[in-house]
């Protein structure tokens, strides 16, 4: 059992790639910093090659209407490449990549999948679960599978954005024994703060360590209304005597700025934190009351006497 992991949260600038080359480079520039800092992950946010819609000469006039032609018609067929890319990065890196959604259509279905790209070759996908309401109206669907993986020996799980405001679902992994939460993000102004306070909500109720890596900067895409990312990474953690970190932030980058943060996650304390400490959120949970509460259709109505 691990006592620590170092991981690096990337807070990543939108570019306009010209071609894949570009995307390559710039991810393989993030991975370089990222195991030079010694980090054995790095996370990257959701539409991580988004930039790519550049590739195509319709991108700068692509209107609202249009949008879902052209990730059909740039992103699917980059798929493969931009999986294979990140794959070989990992492995040349030594480093495991974490988050790096990619949107693609598969069997007609547009996906939003999320990846573990090891340093062995071997990936791991997790798609993305709640396709939010611009996802919808370009087809998007959302997956049905959630299942905790190990990094080097620590268990983690992978929620993209819009998924970490489902508290279900953070509670199917922590059961699966997972330590360490990642959410890569794509969001505005009003999303960096929802995904903020519910990887926050995440930490405190389930005593694990929750890391963010958003997408920030101007797509350009579509004309009318195009694509902002706003964010800072941060790795979120309990609030309690354990950790001593009033607000229950670990570490936060600057905000809307491309940089990679660094940090170090004590797990032998994440572990002291759920067994000891002042508030113990695991330990005190009543699952059998939950599910009585749930069951009960016959409740007495508030304010009558029974």
């Amino acid at each position: 059992m691990r006592d620590a992991v170092t991981v690096s949260l990337a807070t990543q600038a939108i570019r306009r790639y010209p071609d894949l080359a570009a995307f390559a480079a710039h991810m393989d520039g993030l991975a370089r910093a990222a195991a030079e800092a010694g980090s054995e992950l790095l996370l990257l946010p959701e539409l991580a090659g988004l930039g790519l819609l550049w590739t195509d000469p319709r991108a700068g006039t692509t209107d609202i209407p249009g949008v879902g032609a052209l990730y059909r018609a740039v992103l699917t067929p980059l798929f493969r490449a931009c999986c294979d890319t990140l794959s070989a990065i990992a492995r040349e890196r030594g480093l495991a990549i974490a988050g790096a959604s990619l949107w693609h259509e598969e069997a007609g279905r547009g996906i939003n999948s999320g990846f573990v790209f090891r340093p062995d070759g071997s990936v791991l996908r997790q798609d993305k679960l709640h396709p939010t309401r611009p996802e919808r109206a370009i087809a998007t669907e959302g997956g049905d599978r959630l299942a905790a993986f190990d990094v080097g020996g620590v268990r983690m799980g992978l929620l993209i954005c819009y998924d970490v405001q489902f508290p279900e679902l953070t509670r199917v992994l922590v059961d699966d024994g997972i330590e360490v939460l990642l959410v890569p993000s794509l969001t505005d102004e009003r999303g960096t703060w929802r995904v903020r306070h519910a990887a926050h909500a995440r930490a405190v109720e389930n005593q694990v360590f929750v890391c963010i890596s958003p997408l920030v900067g101007d797509l350009g895409i579509p004309v009318e209304r195009p694509v902002h990312g706003r964010g800072a990474a941060f790795a979120a953690c309990p609030i309690d005597n354990r950790f001593g970190i009033e607000d229950g932030t670990l570490a936060r980058a600057a905000a809307d700025a491309e940089s990679l943060l660094t940090v170090r996650l004590d797990l032998a304390l994440l572990r002291l934190s759920r067994e000891r400490s002042e508030i113990r959120q695991l330990a005190d949970r009543r699952p059998a009351l939950y599910a009585a509460l749930a069951g009960n259709k016959t409740a007495t109505p508030e304010g009558s006497q029974p």
